[in-house]
């Protein structure tokens, strides 16, 4: 089967959708295809999966044209594109996790606000950074576009849970997520400080009595010594981790939340992962993004799009199937083995190889 079919497929499906014109819908079909069936980001690979017949110069050059293109944004492609496949979600919460990847060597990385989605998670809002820890104005600068975003998408009532680990947990970010009423799980180092309300002894976290079978649940305190903030509540249990090779091996893990205490909230903390598997989508389980050459940070942009309307496709085709009942055409388990966008991915280019008409799915059900 030519790969012009798979791209009349997502062609047909974008004009429904971006508000872009034709020529530019059918651009961005050939690349969303190229890549989905190169899977890779490569521009190499990508040129030998498009259908025209020219040189492969001429495709590399097609897709380098393409990625410095004005109207590659996430406001004028992508969100439009996420707004459809969210629109029919019943979800009462919606779980929104933040966190950072490196994504070429130790010079570039990119901060993700994702939504939580069934032990991965599906992009909302991204910023590509250089290398290194972000501070609190960087976090709530890409906060405040996610408010926007939401604005248009969010279900009425549907509840706010926002998670990250230590990073993202200063008392800035948490001002900013007690103005839109949303409610959080935060991770927090074990030098920090609280005191119980109503009394006047300050504490760390590091002195609380946790055992491996002794967690620690506490509620009404005030948040440390330096800003006296707030009235929340905090548990603590105990779990061995290490955040990387190089890094420093931890026993403990705190966590502040404005949550009732219950033990249900380490359950939820858990969702939390979610967008460590959807890093590892993009990159070794995945798209293998960390091998794109590129250097601007506007080109990385454009690139993630890309790969977000990819993404955020194939992971409905999944859901799709495990609803009809044919998710075992890729996953051998009787239980689910494989991530929703990876039976979506399987299955297509199942069906691509077999000549088969592949769907236009347009919902991420629940």
């Amino acid at each position: 089967m030519s790969s012009r079919t798979l791209e009349d497929t997502m062609n047909s499906l974008f004009q429904q959708i971006i508000p872009i014109s034709h020529a530019q819908n059918r651009r961005l079909a050939r690349v969303c295809s190229a890549m989905t069936l190169a899977e890779s980001v490569k521009l190499s690979k990508m040129a030998n999966r498009m259908s025209h017949p020219i040189q492969k110069a001429g495709h590399v050059r097609f897709l380098e044209r393409l990625f410095q293109a004005n109207f590659l944004s996430q406001e004028i492609i992508y969100q439009p594109f996420l707004a459809h496949f969210l629109r029919n979600r019943s979800d009462d919460i919606w779980y929104i996790l933040m966190d950072r990847s490196t994504l070429h060597g130790y010079d570039t990385e990119m901060l993700v606000i994702s939504l939580a989605y069934y032990g991965h998670a599906i992009p909302l809002v991204w910023e590509i950074i250089d290398f290194g820890c972000t501070g609190a104005d960087e976090q709530i600068d890409l906060l405040k576009r996610l408010v926007l975003l939401l604005g248009r998408i969010q279900p009425q009532q549907t509840q706010i849970i926002f998670q990250a680990d230590t990073e993202f947990g200063s008392v800035e970010v948490i001002k900013f997520l007690c103005q839109q009423n949303w409610d959080f799980i935060l991770a927090q180092p074990a030098n920090t400080s609280y005191r119980l309300r109503c009394t006047q002894d300050w504490r760390s976290l590091k002195d609380l009595p946790i055992s491996p079978r002794q967690p620690i649940y506490l509620e009404n305190i005030e948040w440390t010594a330096q800003h006296i903030y707030g009235c929340f509540n905090l548990f603590a249990f105990y779990q061995p981790h290490q955040n990387s090779s190089f890094s420093k091996r931890r026993d403990y893990r705190y966590c502040l939340t404005s949550l009732r205490i219950s033990h249900s909230l380490r359950i939820q903390g858990k969702r939390r992962w979610g967008i460590e598997c959807f890093f590892k989508d993009c990159k070794s389980g995945g798209f293998d993004l960390e091998n794109s050459r590129f250097r601007h940070h506007d080109r990385w942009d454009r690139l993630l799009i890309i790969l977000a309307l990819n993404y955020l496709w194939l992971s409905s085709l999944g859901r799709w199937l495990s609803k009809i009942g044919k998710r075992a055409l890729v996953d051998a388990k009787a239980r689910r083995q494989l991530s929703y966008f990876r039976i979506g991915w399987d299955w297509l280019l199942s069906t691509f190889s077999q000549g088969l008409i592949i769907p236009t799915i347009s919902t991420l059900y629940s």
